[in-house]
């Protein structure tokens, strides 16, 4: 008898309100997390009955651990689990036909959530996914899919994972199952006496499998001393109880799998799958097994019963059976990747050869299915099962198929090992050709080191290519191009990208073509090849239309955002992105979405929408996350200090920043830069003197030029604001001609900080000018009003009325009073908290003629608090000396004798 179901009324509390919220049409994810045998699905199981009995439909679907399971495993269970007719789109899905034709997983993850949300539009739906701790990556990409683009359906997703093996990404909230206390136990086990009750809950540790398999062992007659307090223990004195043959079967059918193929069970052991089905009935009533309602298979009754039985397994030999019962079906291919992964789990038994033969056809088969993680998995074990078997060519011939699947999955750490291994290997063996495509296999990976080290492989493959017109040898010559541009050595990029390009064009091909147009646009990625970066992405989108790669077109039209933005046209700029989307659609590749996510971001960050900028780049950073590109993830969280600086929100834990290996290089600068301007903003100056003097020179060479102009720029700030007046006539300087640009990179725009104007104007004004600041600010607001920029249209006006009030000429003081009013409201009607109260400070000491700074008005509204020059010092975080020296300039500017009349004065000031 199963112990009754008690001890979690809260969880189910919380899973019935979800389910309610679902019902109004919040939709939701929850995860349901603990540790094996604590009750996760158990739970799952009476909430899918709570709903059914609501008249709430629930459909159920779960993961396995078997080798070769495919892709979607769980959500092809859960939609084989509908009554009905499925829509066509669906239906190959559920088929275990998604990963066939060109067509492929953002188009599924649409027809499944469509589909789901569809069935949920009337009654509501719930479904449960269990076992997601062994979830495969397109499983939970469709998941994260489902949580995010079904946010308004009615719709519960209930998952149960086990604690600590949930996938990194595994989207949901999250319920974490305790273990049961003593006296819920009791409960639970009517008929059993209390203190045998409070016995098995102590020697179970609350969890109720234990308590479960404990209580069968009593019942049994297994005497105390004799049963053993880990479960695998009690499960072997549950399964001496089975006849010979029963035992016999389960040992194999651990190895196989939670679920039972009976066929190939029936073919490792030898006997006929009725046969089988006999045999192992002694374990479907003891409850070892169990028959899922509805379904035609059994499966173990627990993944600890399944555990438990394997420690006593042989499991090569078992998977070295399995492997002799499928090989003669290896042409099928539905059979070929199960019949890989058991001939891979097989070794050291079996034929190595012969495994990593199929392992590498299993490869094969799902990249031509554009199913890339399963992919990348089989060329990883092919790999591992090589020695011995391959020679160098045939292991380096694996090692790039390995590298180029995991690219196409974006696990950029695992694709970056896989190709020093295989630039090593080409280099031993002296095939130039093999280590160029190493070179080529992650074109689109940024990192300061990475290019360091595919800056050598692409020098040595040069060398060892004949110096003629080829495709291979163009495709390096660009890609070394591109190696260089941490380098900082402009000439020598621009002139391996003009060769690269001359070369393309008198080869005629249209993939060598678009390499060297990329390394080109890399090259000219300054301020002064905007125009031209414009161009190259209308002759990228005509080759597109030769090569019919949708990849091509997608870089064609993120050159011409990111030249349209740094022009200003703005709106020009938008209308590009929105042809980007349906590329994305089309590609399916994490790094593409990546793209998309960041030009987005950086229109709603230009036009003041933060909490959209907020969302988008958290989208952005768990994408990246997943595939372990640590550059775009620093710049994800850089982005969060940006964000921070506006919104005065906080930027989250710094830690990664202050221990960041690559704080010092050249690329990190902008960085640095926005944390010197966000300690400033933070009233922490010393602090943010010591980052700003740790930027490289103005002007110097070693800044690579995609970043110059926002670097320059947001320098031209801080040397103003840190009184560096040398500095800033020197950023003013390198701005003045590209004064009708905007504040954008070069290479990938991801954000706009409005009109170079603004900075050219707060430039002029650190350096003493303020007439030539007044002009500047004025075009950039008229520049940014154009343009939609909100915030910097905002900035601009804040900054022109710092510099009319330093001008002094008549009219000066009120046209002051009105530009900061106007961005003191624009900031608070979007969310720049910093802005509006320092446009707000600025105005009220306006209010007097402009006659006090506005740390001087701070100062004397401290004084007016009756506080001391030491109390003063604490809350402004200044020096005793910078403050007595700051009342003095009050009391001189305003005429008076004393710390009384400063405090009437700011009675009436405030008035």
């Amino acid at each position: 008898m199963e112990p009754r179901f008690v001890g979690r009324a809260a969880e189910l509390d919380e899973l019935v309100a979800r389910l309610d919220g679902a019902l109004d049409g919040l939709a939701g994810v929850v995860l349901l997390v603990g540790e094996p045998g604590i009750g996760k699905s158990r739970l799952a199981a009476e909430f899918g009955r709570l709903a059914s009995a609501r008249a709430v439909p629930v459909l159920w679907g779960g993961c396995t651990d078997v080798p070769g399971a495919p892709a979607y495993w769980p959500w092809r269970r859960v939609l084989r689990s509908w009554p009905e007719e499925l829509p066509g789109d669906v239906a190959p899905v559920a088929a275990g036909a998604a990963g066939d034709g060109p067509g492929d997983r953002f188009a599924l993850a649409d027809a499944v959530t469509g589909f789901l949300g569809a069935v949920a539009s009337g009654t509501g739906l719930v479904v449960v996914l269990d076992d997601l701790q062994w979830a495969d990556p397109a499983s939970v990409a469709l998941l994260a899919h489902v949580a995010r683009e079904a946010a308004g359906a009615r719709l519960l997703v209930v998952g149960t994972c086990r604690a600590g093996g949930a996938p990194a990404a595994l989207p949901g909230d999250r319920i974490a199952l305790r273990g049961l206390t003593a006296g819920e136990i009791g409960c639970a086990l009517p008929g059993v006496p209390p203190g045998r009750a409070a016995t098995i809950a102590g020697r179970a540790g609350g969890n109720p499998f234990l308590v479960g398999e404990l209580v069968r062992a009593w019942r049994a007659g297994t005497p105390d001393d004799a049963v053993p307090a880990g479960v695998r223990d009690v499960v072997r004195a549950r399964l001496d109880r089975l006849p010979p043959a029963c035992r016999d079967l389960l040992v194999p059918a651990a190895v196989l799998g939670r679920e039972i193929d009976l066929d190939l069970l029936g073919g490792v052991a030898g006997l006929p799958a009725d046969r089988v089905l006999d045999d192992l009935a002694p374990a479907v009533a003891d409850g070892v097994l169990e028959r899922p309602a509805g379904r035609m298979v059994l499966r173990f009754s627990h993944d600890l019963v399944r555990e438990a039985v394997l420690a006593d397994a042989d499991a090569g030999r078992v998977h070295a059976r399995a492997t002799a019962v499928l090989a003669p079906h290896a042409d099928d291919p539905d059979v070929l990747p199960e019949l890989a992964a058991h001939a891979l789990a097989a070794l050291p038994h079996g034929d190595r050869a012969a495994a990593v033969g199929w392992a590498r056809r299993a490869g094969e088969q799902a990249t031509a299915r554009r199913a890339h993680e399963d992919a990348a998995r089989f060329y990883d074990g092919a790999l591992d099962a090589s020695r011995g078997v391959l020679g160098p060519a045939g292991r380096l011939e694996l090692l790039l198929a390995t590298a180029e699947a995991q690219a196409r999955c974006h696990d950029v750490t695992a694709a970056m090992a896989a190709c020093r291994a295989a630039a090593d290997l080409a280099r031993h063996l002296g095939d130039a050709a093999a280590l160029g495509r190493a070179t080529l296999v992650l074109p689109g990976v940024s990192h300061a080191g990475w290019l360091d080290e595919v800056r050598g492989w692409c020098t040595d493959a040069l060398a060892g290519l004949p110096d003629v017109d080829d495709p291979l040898r163009c495709r390096l010559l660009a890609q070394f191009a591109h190696s260089t541009v941490f380098a900082v050595d402009p000439a020598v990029m621009s002139r391996a990208s003009a060769q690269a390009l001359a070369m393309a064009e008198r080869l005629d091909d249209p993939a060598a073509l678009g390499d060297a147009l990329r390394a080109r646009q890399l090259a000219r990625a300054g301020a002064d090849g905007c125009a031209e970066r414009l161009v190259l992405g209308g002759r990228l989108l005509a080759v597109a239309q030769r090569t019919g790669d949708p990849a091509d077109e997608l870089w064609g039209h993120l050159w011409r955002f990111d030249a349209l933005l740094q022009a200003g046209r703005v709106a020009d700029a938008e209308a590009e992105l929105d042809r980007v989307e349906p590329v994305v659609v089309r590609l399916r590749r994490p790094l593409a979405r990546l793209h998309l996510l960041r030009g987005r971001f950086a229109l709603a960050f230009g036009r003041g929408r933060f909490g959209e900028a907020v969302r988008l780049n958290d989208e952005a950073l768990d994408l990246v996350r997943r595939g372990g590109d640590d550059g775009a993830v620093a710049t994800a969280l850089v982005l969060r200090i940006i964000l921070a600086r506006c919104t005065g929100e906080s930027p989250g834990d710094l830690a990664w920043f202050h221990a960041s290996p690559e704080l010092h290089s050249p690329f990190a600068a902008l960085g640095c830069a926005a944390y010197a301007r966000w300690l400033l903003d933070g009233g922490r100056p010393d602090e943010a003197r010591t980052w700003y003097a740790g930027l490289p020179q103005a002007g110097s060479p070693r800044i690579p030029s995609f970043i110059a102009l926002p670097l320059e720029s947001w320098r031209a700030e801080l040397a103003t604001d840190l009184g560096d007046a040398a500095t800033a006539e020197v950023s003013h300087r390198l701005l003045l001609p590209h004064a009708d640009l905007h504040v954008v990179g070069g290479a990938g725009a991801i954000t706009t900080h409005g009109s170079v104007r603004g900075p050219l104007g707060v430039a002029a004004l650190g350096a003493g000018r303020p007439d030539v600041a007044v002009r500047h600010l004025e075009g950039a607001v008229a520049a940014n009003d154009a343009a939609g920029l909100v915030p910097w249209a905002a900035q601009a006006r804040y900054r022109l009325a710092v510099a009319l009030r330093q001008r002094g000429r008549g009219g000066d003081a009120d046209a002051a009073s009105a530009a900061a009013r106007a961005a003191g409201e624009a900031a608070g009607r979007i969310g720049m908290a910093p802005l509006r109260a320092a446009a707000a400070e600025l105005a009220a000491g306006l209010r007097d003629g402009g006659v006090l700074s506005p740390r001087e008005t701070e100062i004397a509204r401290l004084v007016g608090q009756g506080l001391t020059n030491r109390q003063i010092a604490a809350t402004a975080h200044i020096s005793e000396r910078t403050v007595e020296t700051h009342v003095q300039h009050v009391l001189a500017k305003l005429g008076f004798s004393g710390r009384s009349q400063i405090a009437a004065w700011v009675v009436r000031h405030e008035q």
